[in-house]
C-alpha cells in the first residue's frame, strides 16, 4: 500500500493529461498512438510530459510512453466534441472490461474481455503493457462518442504493477457488473 500511495500523483497527472490530450489534432496522436515505448518517443509525447508534470521521472518514461499511447488509443479518432474526455474516474475499468461501458449490456452477451484473458491480465504484470494496448483497441472500436473510462486505474496498473489492491479492485468491478447483469436477466425471466 506504500507504494501505491508514493506513486498517487499520478492520479493528477491522469486528469490533466486527458484535458491536454484533447485538443490535440489527429497527426498528433496518430504518432502518440503509433510511439514505441521504449523508443524515443515523439513531440507530442515530449510536450505533453512537460505539460502534464512527468517529464522528471526519468526511470518512469517508458512507462508514462506506454499510458500516454493507450490513453490516445481510447482518444476518438476525427473531429471532437468537448464532451468527450477520454478520462472518466467514474466508469471503472473492471466493469468496462466487462461492459465495453455499455450501460445496456446484459447476460445473454459475453463480456468484452473474457474472464480468462482479464485473470491473464491481472496476473502477468511483465506482459501487461502489451495486454493493456490491445485491450484499448477492443476498446477504443466500441466507445460509444462521449464515453470515458477510468485512466487512473490504467496508469495504476503500469506504475505498480506488484501491488495487489489495483487487479483486486479491477477483478471486483468486473464480476460486480457481470453479477449485476446476471440478476438482472434473472429477475425479467422471473417476471
Amino acid at each position: 500500500m506504500l507504494i501505491e500511495q508514493k506513486n498517487a500523483n499520478y492520479r493528477a497527472i491522469i486528469g490533466k493529461l486527458s484535458t491536454a490530450m484533447h485538443p490535440l489534432g489527429t497527426g498528433d496522436l496518430a504518432e502518440l498512438r503509433r510511439m514505441a515505448p521504449d523508443g524515443p518517443g515523439c513531440a507530442a509525447f515530449w510536450r505533453l510530459a512537460a505539460e502534464c508534470g512527468f517529464i522528471e521521472e526519468a526511470n518512469k518514461t517508458d512507462t508514462w510512453m506506454r499510458i500516454v499511447k493507450i490513453m490516445a488509443i481510447l482518444t476518438p479518432k476525427g473531429e471532437r466534441t468537448t464532451a468527450s474526455p477520454v478520462h472518466d474516474p467514474k466508469q471503472r475499468l473492471g466493469a468496462v472490461l466487462c461492459d465495453g461501458g455499455d450501460p445496456a449490456w446484459n447476460a445473454a452477451a459475453h463480456p468484452l474481455l473474457s474472464e480468462a484473458r482479464l485473470m491473464r491480465l491481472l496476473a502477468e504484470p511483465q506482459r501487461r503493457g502489451e495486454t493493456l494496448e490491445r485491450v484499448a483497441r477492443m476498446l477504443a472500436a466500441k466507445r460509444k462518442s462521449g464515453d470515458g473510462f477510468d485512466c487512473n486505474t490504467i496508469a495504476a496498473l503500469l506504475l505498480v504493477p506488484n501491488s495487489k489492491t489495483i487487479p483486486r479492485e479491477i477483478a471486483r468491478a468486473y464480476y460486480r457488473r457481470l453479477d449485476h447483469a446476471a440478476h438482472e436477466a434473472k429477475q425479467k425471466e422471473d417476471a
